[in-house]
């Protein structure tokens, strides 16, 4: 539409944007206070390609006499200091500006450089300070420290007038250079000299008075409470990251005592590097990564299996399409702890660092599942398909991500484990430990979906999966295999009957509680596998010889197969123990008669005084024997 006369102003009409303090407060009540900040930071620095993070929390107070202006006083205390050994790039520097914006909303491979994330750290302070490559720089909403119009400033190293002003004001800069002394072992002239800061280095005053950004008043407690928050998800937060490898929490008290706290690291252990094959529709591998927590109370190193799956383009159209729309990876990565009793109920998912530990986050399966999922604003929810969010496509992705990707990388982690069993590299617990355990499913209706559909994937392929109990490097499908009998048999019985079947050849195998139960739950056709039964057992043992079989054994063999109370099929089986240590067969045979004595008919009572007594005693006992067993 054009107009013939100019428009008068009056008339004009538009929307318009919230004063930025607004929009940072907005972001704050979205962005709960707590762990999750320290998370945020790590993730930018994971983004940037950062191997190491240290948060400092320094107690200490710094002078006011050489400061830039007497309202830079308030933010010489306290303060909570972030370190990481990247390098602010220009592109950094601009999108640390661009405040909710992420510079790098198109990279599929970062969670989101300086987005919205950053900004929780107003949580905390009203000046974030940063230093970096060759500026230092710090950010002012409130516009009160450089006047109307500017939000913050940045001093350049190798600016001479700049150089000047970080000389001069020796207190205002002298946090700075008590953390970059103790961080990198270098004197603050000396950075200066070289015009540059080989790293990033955050300082967040403590807010000690209310703002109009926040009435969240930050003191020594609050940061101590940060850092236990933290604390309670460390170890988690190493597992997924791409460049990270140890993180540190440091106290630095107001006499300059250093505290560390907590250092967690990773490492790649040594062993095997599994890698898809050619030709598969996803690209995976599978390694092994040690994880590392010391604190001043312990020293604890935990080691993981870990897979990564990737679904390779032009497999599943819906994928492809969204994954361009949102730049997100079709990827999804699996952590399982090994060596350890593994609590399916501690499982739960991350988005590239653990998301809050509570209920619809937990999965039920006994893997740890992390993915570029959808989220909510806040970055603490994982968006799904409800009636409100049907067409939702961040919700889209993430069902297409459990449906198509997930059960993938599930099949990858169970047969990379396989090999790396036969090889000796992961104990067969391990290997067990990743079944699902569909007791731990049974309110979980979309991840007991996704186990079933594994494990469903998995028996189509007819693949080797379960140990034998002769040798337990070598695996069959279950077809092959000879199920144990259940778990209601002693001990002693099933360790007498395993030794007779692996010496007749049988392929038993020797499997958990929570393996049987998967089994029921997805074979086809469970009751076309073989099983041990006493029926079994009885048809094997007649096609056995027994003569190396010890005397317990024996006995053992023959609780279980009087059981289910068929005594027709005991004929033949060389099981009837003598009172001289020797086994006789069961037959019908009046010759081959046996007595067996009782409280009722102790065995002086056999002594033959004639053949009246015995036959008597011998009625007698036949009388007990049936109506013990119900027989008439």
């Amino acid at each position: 539409m054009s107009f013939k006369s100019p428009m008068e102003t009056r008339n004009s009409f538009g929307a318009t944007a919230p004063p930025f303090i607004d929009y940072l407060k907005d972001i704050l009540r979205g962005y709960p206070d707590g762990g999750q900040i320290l998370k945020e930071l790590i993730q930018n620095a994971d983004d940037a390609g950062a191997t190491r993070v240290v948060f400092i929390h320094d107690e200490r107070n710094y002078g006011h006499e050489s400061i830039l202006t007497d309202e830079f006083g308030k933010y010489q205390g306290p303060a909570l200091f972030a370190f990481n050994d990247a390098r602010f790039t220009s592109e950094d520097w601009q999108g640390i500006q661009a405040t909710g914006r992420s510079i790098k909303r198109k990279d599929p491979n970062k969670v989101g450089r300086f987005g919205i994330g950053f900004n929780s750290v107003y949580h905390i302070t009203d000046v974030p300070w940063i230093l970096s490559s060759d500026h230092l720089a710090m950010l002012d909403p409130h516009e009160k420290l450089f006047g109307q119009g500017h939000r913050g400033y940045q001093w350049s190293l190798a600016d001479n007038k700049d150089q000047e002003s970080l000389k001069t004001f020796e207190d205002q800069f002298r946090p700075f250079q008590n953390i970059v002394e103790h961080l990198v072992q270098k004197q603050w002239t000396e950075v200066l000299e070289d015009q540059h800061f080989d790293g990033t280095l955050f300082r967040f005053p403590l807010r000690n008075e209310i703002s109009k950004i926040s009435d969240n008043l930050y003191n020594s407690d609050k940061v101590a409470k940060l850092f236990v928050s933290f604390i309670a998800d460390a170890e988690l937060c190493l597992l997924f990251l791409k460049s990270v490898r140890s993180v540190s929490l440091i106290h630095v008290m107001t006499d300059s005592s250093v505290n560390v706290m907590l250092e967690v690291t990773s490492s790649c252990s040594e062993g095997a590097v599994l890698e898809s094959r050619d030709g598969s529709i996803i690209k995976s591998s599978t390694h092994f990564k040690d994880i590392t927590v010391t604190s001043e109370y312990r020293e604890e190193t935990k080691n993981w299996l870990l897979t990564t799956c990737c679904l390779k383009e032009g497999n599943v159209q819906k994928v492809d399409s969204l994954a361009e729309k949102l730049s997100f990876l079709p990827q999804v990565d699996l952590a399982f702890p090994c060596g350890q009793n593994n609590d399916s109920g501690d499982s739960r998912l991350s988005c590239f660092l653990p998301l809050p530990n509570n209920e619809s986050h937990k999965t039920g399966l006994p893997l740890y599942v992390n993915a570029c999922f959808g989220l909510t604003n806040n970055r603490r929810e994982i968006k799904w398909q409800e009636e409100d969010q049907k067409q939702d496509e961040g919700a889209m992705w993430n069902e297409l991500l459990v449906k198509e990707v997930l059960p993938q990388a599930y099949l990858v982690i169970l047969k990379d484990a396989i090999e790396l069993s036969k090889n000796s590299e992961l104990p067969l617990s391990s290997v067990y430990g990743l079944w699902p355990d569909f007791t731990q499913l049974e309110h979980k209706e979309k991840w007991h979906s996704v186990a079933k559909n594994v494990l469903q994937r998995l028996f189509r392929e007819n693949i080797a999966v379960l140990s034998l109990a002769a040798d337990e490097k070598i695996f069959v499908c279950p077809l092959e295999a000879v199920l144990p009998c259940n778990s209601s048999t002693s001990l002693k019985v099933s360790a007498a009957i395993q030794n007779v079947l692996i010496s007749c050849g049988d392929n038993l195998v020797k499997i958990p509680e929570r393996v049987e139960r998967a089994i029921e739950m997805a074979y086809p056709h469970p009751e076309s596998l073989k099983r041990v039964t006493q029926t079994f057992l009885r048809t094997i043992l007649h096609k056995t010889d027994l003569q190396n079989v010890t005397k317990e054994e024996k006995v053992s063999l023959l609780e279980y197969v009087l059981s289910d109370g068929t005594y027709k099929e005991l004929q033949g089986l060389p099981l009837l123990p003598l009172s001289d240590g020797t086994f006789r067969s069961f037959t019908n045979k009046a010759e081959d008669v046996a007595f067996i004595d009782s409280q009722d008919f102790p065995s002086h009572m056999l002594v033959i005084n004639g053949s009246r007594a015995l036959n008597w005693t011998y009625i007698l006992f036949k009388l007990q024997w049936f109506r013990s067993h119900g027989k008439n």
